[in-house]
């Protein structure tokens, strides 16, 4: 029994360390995270009354606004409010509705005394988070536009906390914790509601409390651990102390035939002793290596988080660049375009073309590292329906190069997340229209399925280049193309490593048959057993 509760002791000391490494790894991505957003938003601020006089167009708000829109999730809205309080620009429109054509006064009454603070003091404000629409929680944020004294209006940013815990929370963490996020005593975060009932009557025991500080914000987060984690530890509590019965129970039999039986335990004594030695030494080399074992995850532990947060870390900090760059080719363009020579806009086009590769490369870089831990529901949905939202994002670049794109009929129905398949086709469609050739006659996409026993293979073929036998292997790692794509600059060398990923987050393969001037086809399955 001593055995026993002090194996129940170090696991309970394993799940305490677990919850405050999980705990202390939140709070540094949510502050992080908000800091970066709340300071995009204020160099529009800045540059907004850092020109003499100020005149700030609509044009250059709706850039600056879609650029941060863009690179920096979890931001609702952007707008400008006038001077007198009235909403005039909103970016983007369709997902604020609520304050379309209306004045500030009209508003709950928590972003109206947060925007009179801010009228007063002529500082940065932030609300009190609130319901909006359809039970989404967001927080208002007001800078005052002052130049010599005088209010030029007000910028407006809205920030929705689901979107922002979305971005910030890894998939392990999710599975294995329960979180909550208070501010002032009142609840603006669970994941999971449908397992509320795991917050009702969870171990609080092992509760950890941290405070989330970032401008103009004071969060409270109390993270528990699910039962899953305790089911996993009394299973082998359970089956340790079975073991401890059993060798009392082995110990207590021998003594008594020790007792009867004088003769029969001397002739069995030195059989006895040795196994007893030899059981000593399989324990001691199980304790041996269980420690070596403990010791390498939570290095590989340490490693996986640290890597984790350097590509988070560094991704997002590569955005603030490319978005003050972006801004500035339009201010230049706006305030010398008659004054620059000609060649001035072939420079800014390729400085241009330069940041948005950079920013596509960041996004992709973002996208690879979130499958696998920002999942949405899976379902059943036919194949067909998979392949015409991926044409619709590519229809331009198809007409442009004149291919016939054949769609095999009755295609099958598909378990997965949409978004996430929809991503392969588009990464597998995008690749053969780059290589189908500059004089092809006749270029041909044909998207299908074929049968091979009971599962599904399905392939996207074309009548391309084709690819030469030694890089079919390699073109699936990141930041691998072909020659003729680096030269043409074409593509990040991201899509097939994102296609490759979500196929294997499906449990399915993919693989390429293809010989160079007879076309290329890449095939895919997914788990059948979940259809």
């Amino acid at each position: 029994m001593a055995l026993w509760q002090n194996q129940n002791k170090h696991d309970r000391n394993l799940i305490m360390q677990q919850t405050n490494a999980s705990a202390e790894q939140i709070q540094i991505r949510i502050e992080g995270m908000m800091t970066a957003r709340i300071a995009s938003l204020d160099l529009i601020a800045q540059r907004w009354v850092d020109r003499n006089p100020p005149d700030f167009t609509k044009q250059r708000f709706f850039q600056f606004a879609g650029t941060v829109y863009r690179y920096y999730p979890g931001i609702h809205g952007i707008s400008w409010i006038d001077p007198d309080g009235m909403f005039q620009w909103i970016f983007p429109k369709e997902n604020n509705p609520e304050i379309i054509e209306k004045n500030v006064s009209q508003l709950d009454t928590g972003i109206r005394s947060t925007f009179e603070r801010a009228k007063k003091t002529l500082e940065f404000e932030t609300s009190p988070c609130l319901v909006i629409k359809e039970g989404e929680i967001c927080f208002y944020t007001f800078w005052p536009l002052v130049y010599s004294g005088k209010i030029q209006g007000y910028l407006n940013g809205v920030f929705q906390v689901q979107k922002i815990m979305d971005v910030c929370l890894g998939k392990e963490i999710e599975q294995n914790f329960c979180i909550l996020i208070y501010e002032d005593g009142k609840l603006i975060y669970m994941n999971e509601k449908q397992h509320k009932h795991e917050y009702e009557s969870g171990h609080s025991s092992f509760s950890v409390n941290r405070t989330i500080r970032f401008p103009g914000k004071i969060w409270q987060m109390n993270i528990e651990p699910r039962s899953s984690l305790f089911e996993y530890r009394d299973i082998s509590n359970r089956s340790f102390l079975f073991f401890a019965i059993t060798i009392s129970c082995i110990l207590s039999v021998v003594f008594f035939l020790f007792l009867q039986r004088m003769e029969m335990y001397r002739l069995a004594r030195d059989s006895a002793l040795g196994e007893i030695e030899k059981r000593k030494q399989t324990e001691d080399a199980l304790r041996e290596n269980e420690k070596k074992l403990e010791d390498t995850m939570a290095k590989l532990l340490a490693k996986n988080t640290e890597m984790e947060s350097f590509l988070y870390s560094i991704s997002h900090d590569l955005k603030t660049p490319i978005v003050t760059i972006d801004g500035f080719i339009g201010a230049l363009r706006e305030d010398f375009g008659t004054d620059l020579p000609e060649s001035a806009e072939s420079y800014f086009e390729y400085i241009s073309e330069a940041t948005k590769k950079m920013g596509l490369l960041i996004n992709d870089l973002i996208e690879l590292s979130r499958i696998g831990r920002v999942n949405e529901k899976k379902m059943s949905l036919p194949f067909e329906e998979i392949v015409k939202s991926a044409m619709i994002m590519l229809k331009p670049q198809i007409e442009a190069k004149g291919i016939s794109v054949n769609i095999q009929q009755d295609l099958p129905v598909v378990y997965g997340e949409k978004k996430r398949l929809v991503q392969v086709i588009e990464n597998l469609l995008s690749n053969a229209i780059k290589y189908i050739g500059k004089n092809n006659p006749a270029p041909q996409i044909e998207i299908g399925y074929e049968k091979n026993g009971v599962q599904d293979v399905f392939f996207v073929k074309d009548n391309g280049i084709g690819i030469q036998h030694r890089y079919q292997k390699i073109i699936f790692q990141v930041f691998q193309r072909l020659p003729d794509a680096k030269k043409a600059g074409e593509g990040t060398g991201i899509g097939l490593a994102i296609a490759t990923r979500v196929i294997e987050h499906h449990n399915g393969e993919i693989w390429v048959s293809s010989e160079p001037g007879h076309g290329s086809t890449f095939f895919f399955t997914l788990n059948k057993n979940e259809v």
